[in-house]
């Protein structure tokens, strides 16, 4: 049932750069810790669960029959990039504050909402229709004949949900460690890194709003 196929065309697509990846390398390197980054992974994942249900029992096909539907949902996910993008950029553009987490190598970060953090991942991966009818199209190509279509397409989904765990897992750690070498080696680096970084990762949520919104 899980081809090499599948799973080679499922690594692929889940490790190709998109919001959520840009969202986990923005949480580790704000706040310095990998369970803010966890925390959004999970929100992530439980939206692609509930997109893949969506999937199987047929709603996304619904949803993409209905144009003024599906453009309204489009058009609020890419709201939210939007709003991340801006205020990433906004962050990037006035420099350290008094007020915000001590840069790489000058304290102890501070607590985090961590269920803000879930709910930032839920709407990052929930908010974007595409993910579902991506579903749709992807996973019924690796049913074999004769399987029952539906259960074989959840444990899919299953196997596809299992990896981008472990993909993102993998990220928040690399990012991790990348930012404590970072900081060991050059301490007062960390207020300018962390304002590229914002300033990168605003461009890419504005650039994937952009591309939502106007349906690429």
């Amino acid at each position: 049932m899980i081809s090499g196929w599948f799973l080679g065309s499922s690594l692929l697509v889940i490790t190709t750069p998109g919001p959520d990846a840009a969202l986990v390398t923005q949480l580790v390197l704000r706040t310095g810790r990998r369970a803010p980054a966890l925390a959004a992974a999970a929100g992530m994942l439980t939206a692609g669960a509930v997109h893949a249900a969506l999937a199987i029992s047929g709603v996304s096909l619904v949803l993409a029959g209905r144009p003024q539907l599906f453009t309204a949902v489009r058009w609020c996910g890419a709201a939210v990039m939007l709003v991340w993008g801006v205020r990433a950029l906004r962050s990037a553009l006035r420099g350290p504050q008094p007020s915000d987490p001590p840069g790489p190598g000058t304290g102890r970060p501070p607590p985090v909402d961590l269920r803000r953090c879930w709910l930032q991942g839920l709407l990052c991966t929930g908010a974007n229709p595409k993910v579902g009818l991506f579903l749709l199209a992807f996973l019924p190509q690796f049913v074999p004949p004769g399987d029952p279509p539906a259960r074989t397409m959840a444990v899919l989904a299953t196997v596809h949900l299992s990896l981008a765990a472990l993909w993102l897992a993998l990220l928040s750690g690399a990012v991790y460690l990348l930012r404590r070498w970072v900081a060991a080696r050059r301490p007062d680096a960390g207020a300018g890194a962390a304002r590229v970084v914002e300033a990168v990762v605003g461009t890419v949520f504005i650039g994937f709003a952009v591309r939502l919104g106007l349906g690429g």
